[in-house]
């Protein structure tokens, strides 16, 4: 008796174990797994999810999901996350010097640049005059040296918020919890900052982040404020000279009022993304000198 009761037990578990595994598998959505051709395009898909200040957080009742992320805290439909857990962000190939070129000295500046994601890049081989990849932290620099020779007086952050979350050991994600530090202190060298500039690339198709003016081609800027801070009106001010000047290079404004990207530390702060990760750099370049018309305009 003892012993066909065991035998119950045992095609019971032979049951409920495989049907079990059935309806997790089932419940595993799989509609938005892409397959890409070559490992230059999976990489651009991971890296391309970089900027995960617009992802909107949905909450997840997939059983399978929640398995594996309350194990090793990683999303199955955000490779950011395992970014976070392992992307080596001082690799010479990526970031290089941080301490970099701060290729001219300012005093009493007007602007002050930094970017929060200083790791994210463009289309195109490394840049010959500065020894760097074509990267956001690029083009702050040249923002920076075009707005000088104009006289208006620019600094570029000098330290490197990849550097401050290796540092301290914390995920990428808080990588707003170092500019936070970054512009806090500057703050207190210096208060009276005319524009502030959280310098961004958006990750978005090509077709998107791309306008042709005059048969040349720029990289599309998008404000990302939280209209719930004056700087809302700085933003709109600016996103005006720029469309005036330059049709259908601003995508416009959106409205993440639910993060406030250090824009309740100075009313001056605005976050701009610059082009996408599919922009190339000479795209770049020609949205930047566009920029600096805009901002002299701004500044007047």
């Amino acid at each position: 008796m003892a012993r066909m009761k065991l035998k119950k037990r045992y095609n019971l578990k032979k049951i409920i174990f495989p049907v079990l595994f059935i309806v997790l598998i089932c419940n595993f959505d799989i509609s938005n797994i892409e397959l890409k051709n070559s490992n230059a395009d999976f990489i651009n898909e991971i890296l391309g999810s970089s900027n995960a200040h617009l992802i909107k957080e949905n909450k997840n009742t997939n059983l399978l999901y929640e398995f594996i992320s309350s194990f090793n805290n990683i999303e199955i439909k955000q490779p950011t996350s395992i970014l976070a857990k392992s992307f080596v962000y001082n690799d010479d190939n990526t970031v290089q010097t941080f301490s970099y070129i701060q290729n001219m000295v300012v005093s009493d500046p007007r602007i002050y640049i930094y970017s929060t994601h200083p790791t994210e890049g463009f289309v195109g081989d490394k840049n010959e005059e500065y020894n760097m990849n074509p990267n956001i932290v690029l083009a702050s620099l040249i923002l920076q040296e075009k707005l000088n020779k104009e006289g208006i007086s620019t600094v570029v952050e000098e330290r490197s918020a990849a550097d401050y979350i290796k540092e301290h050991n914390i995920d990428y994600k808080y990588s707003y919890v170092a500019t936070r530090e970054f512009l806090t202190n500057k703050l207190k060298q210096q208060s009276d900052f005319d524009l502030i500039i959280d310098l961004h690339r958006d990750a978005t198709p090509k077709s998107i982040s791309t306008v042709t003016i005059n048969n040349k081609n720029y990289a599309k800027i998008l404000f990302v404020m939280n209209k719930n801070f004056p700087n809302i009106e700085l933003a709109k001010k600016f996103n005006n000279i720029i469309n005036e000047k330059y049709p259908g290079l601003s995508r416009g404004i959106y409205d993440r009022y639910s993060d406030d990207f250090n824009q309740d530390l100075h009313e001056n702060v605005i976050l701009l993304e610059l082009g996408a990760n599919y922009n190339t750099f000479d795209e770049v370049e020609n949205t930047i000198d566009a920029l600096v018309e805009s901002i002299k305009e701004l500044l007047k």
